[in-house]
């Protein structure tokens, strides 16, 4: 028999976006069509993917014959598969994690989810995107723009010498140190709400610069 409590359903993507609902209907539809209760709008979901559904003897995710498949924790399924707590369901770019109600207990998300959620700048190496509090970057950043947020990013609170700014950024041992305070100054313009006063691409005088990638430091 199912609990009266209805199960729990978050969704993550690589762009940041992140979503917790109840799985309160019989029936869950997922894909890229508008139609659908879950729209995964990513060029390898199909329109009609997969199915959520509930009835009295569990929790089951269908796929729907879909183009690339749909995976529970990294297995491909065919038809209907019954779910378990904590199980993933990807679809896509997108994980879809069931939270059986009965075994759910409060308590704080993991830290890795919080970090995620709380970050307001986000840089993705493989779309070349950066995303301020969710939202893409639009017009995007030039490449060597990309290059020193990136190469910040992936050390995020860690000071980065301007030597190593030069080297990895422009692939040189010496250089014009002012070319790259130039570079800091044009992204400090498009990432920060008070490029005067900046509380993400930080400068650690004698030393560097630092990327702090939420402003409540």
């Amino acid at each position: 028999m199912q609990s009266d409590s209805a199960p729990k359903l978050t969704i993550k993507r690589p762009d940041g976006y992140y979503q917790e609902l109840e799985w309160e209907s019989e029936v869950l539809t997922i894909g890229r069509d508008g139609a659908n209760d879950l729209i995964i709008d990513h060029p390898l979901a199909s329109r009609r993917h997969a199915r959520l559904e509930r009835d009295e003897t569990g929790y089951y995710i269908r796929d729907l014959n879909s183009t690339n498949g749909t995976f529970v924790n990294g297995e491909s399924i065919k038809g209907a598969h019954l779910l378990h707590h904590r199980d993933e369901i990807i679809v896509s770019d997108t994980i879809i994690t069931f939270y059986d109600s009965d075994a759910t207990v409060r308590g704080p998300l993991p830290p890795e989810v919080l970090r995620a959620v709380q970050e307001d700048v986000r840089v993705d190496s493989q779309a070349k995107t950066v995303l301020i509090k969710g939202q893409v970057l639009d017009p995007p950043l030039t490449v060597k723009e990309f290059q020193l947020l990136e190469l910040l990013y992936s050390r995020k609170g860690q000071v980065v010498s301007k030597d190593e700014i030069a080297r990895k950024v422009w692939d040189y041992e010496i250089f014009d140190y002012n070319a790259i305070d130039a570079l800091v100054y044009r992204v400090r313009q498009r990432i920060e709400p008070n490029s005067n006063n900046p509380c993400y691409l930080l400068t650690q005088r004698g030393f560097g610069y630092k990327l702090v990638t939420s402003s409540d430091r």
